[in-house]
């Protein structure tokens, strides 16, 4: 009767790195990163690092740096320390270092197996392929270019501050300009200077009530856009130019 050859199979954990190794042992020691049991886990690093040996597995460099490392503070907790330093401070811990190290890594590895559930999620979801819209683009330019409606409201309360104040009285007085009527006068400036500041073009109200009625005017041709308001630097001066639909 022939024997029967038994075979078995050793499975090792894998780890990425001795900080993963080091953390995969705090935990089953379980204790807080703060305060490590650093010969315990020394001792069961180093067995780890034997038991690769003996299987010839190839042990990296960084493996053997830390293990190092390991013994070096398990020699300085040997060592008796001083309550209080000369200088009155509390001595540092030999382990502080290592703690931040661990910290450190446990973030980033947190933040990896985030972004990796994420990605996991992101492959569920199945969206439609992006729709060609460029039948939709309008043709014409936009009737504001780098400048925004606070940028227009701001320039028009500069010219607001520099009107003066009108006494109020019982009686009203004077001719009101409308709106449409001072949009014929924006436009009928603009065929001739075809570009001029928002100042310039608003320079022909004399009064609060025409400015504001100037004001309305542009925005309205804005919105039908016959006019186009420009501004080429952050803050700079606002450009306003005659559009295409301006009849």
């Amino acid at each position: 009767m022939e024997a029967t050859l038994l075979t078995y199979e050793v499975v090792l954990d894998k780890f990425s790195g001795p900080l993963d190794l080091l953390l995969h042992l705090i935990r089953k020691q379980e204790v807080s990163i703060h305060d490590i049991p650093i010969a315990t886990v020394t001792d069961q690093y180093l067995a780890y690092l034997h038991t690769m040996e003996a299987l010839s597995l190839e042990i990296a460099s960084e493996f053997v740096v830390l293990a190092a490392t390991l013994l070096a503070i398990k020699s300085r907790m040997l060592l008796p320390r001083p309550v209080v330093e000369a200088d009155g401070e509390e001595p540092e811990d030999p382990r502080a270092l290592l703690v931040e190290q661990l910290l450190e890594y446990q973030r980033c590895k947190w933040a990896a197996e985030e972004l990796k559930q994420r990605q996991q999620e992101q492959s569920l979801v199945y969206t439609r392929e992006a729709l060609d819209l460029t039948a939709f683009t309008p043709t014409e330019p936009p009737p504001v270019t780098g400048v925004s409606m606070w940028d227009l409201v701001d320039a028009y309360r500069r010219l607001w501050m520099r009107m003066p104040k009108e006494k109020v009285e019982a009686r009203i007085s004077g001719r009101i300009v409308s709106v449409e009527e001072s949009m014929t006068v924006m436009l009928e400036r603009l065929r001739v200077w075809r570009e001029c500041s928002f100042e310039q073009l608003l320079n022909f109200a004399r009064t609060r009530p025409q400015l504001v009625s100037g004001f309305l005017a542009l925005l309205e041709l804005m919105k039908n856009r016959q006019v186009l308001c420009q501004q080429h630097s952050p803050f700079g001066e606002i450009l306003v130019a005659l559009g295409e639909l301006a009849s």
